[in-house]
């Protein structure tokens, strides 16, 4: 009986320590983000009070997300050493609301709406890609959900390679570009006689 108990521990610590040599340490994924908010030239522009950025179920994660066009148009991939540092929409979000909206006692009352509509690296072929980012914008009053104005917004950046990395530079180019475009529409939308009613400062 004594036998049999030690025999049993024997064999127990022996599976716990066969197992634990099978178990791999988890892979270090490298953390990417869109960089810090630039200056654009300063214009006379509406200031939204609020940005909202919203996106597809199937950008809702972290994964840095790649297309081969030349290959399988439809079908989405992810890097499987490399991580965006948030959801794009979030890290959209962030970018935009830092560059437009002013400080607490100059913004506007008018929020800004970001419909994310793509966020991928895109493979032409084999060895050249480029970052895609197209959103629908809409600029809506203090309340309510009647658009003052509504707007499309495509951005195309060749990355200056075909791995993760630069697409990740190109990434950070193209929304640093769609931020520029946004306030760029947003002086346009200024001169409009709703716009300056209803997002008066």
């Amino acid at each position: 009986m004594r036998f049999g108990y030690r025999s049993f521990l024997a064999l127990l610590t022996c599976t716990l320590t066969a197992c634990s040599t099978l178990v791999t340490p988890p892979t270090a994924f490298s953390i990417f983000d869109l960089g810090e908010p630039g200056a654009i030239p300063q214009s006379e522009r509406i200031s939204p009070g609020h940005v909202e950025v919203r996106g597809p179920s199937w950008l809702a994660s972290s994964a840095m997300q790649y297309r081969l066009d030349y290959q399988f148009p439809a079908r989405r991939e992810a890097f499987t050493e490399s991580r965006w540092a948030g959801h794009p929409t979030e890290m959209l979000q962030r970018l935009v609301a830092a560059v437009l909206i002013s400080d607490s006692k100059s913004s506007g009352t008018c929020r800004l709406r970001i419909d994310l509509d793509e966020f991928v690296q895109a493979f032409d072929s084999a060895q050249s890609s480029q970052a895609r980012i197209l959103a629908r914008v809409a600029l809506l009053p203090p309340r309510g959900e009647a658009a003052l104005a509504r707007e499309q917004f495509s951005i195309r950046v060749n990355a200056p390679g075909a791995d993760a990395a630069a697409g990740v530079q190109a990434h950070r180019e193209a929304a640093h570009e769609l931020v520029r475009a946004l306030a760029e529409w947003l002086h346009v939308m200024r001169q409009g006689p709703a716009a300056a009613r209803e997002c008066r400062r």
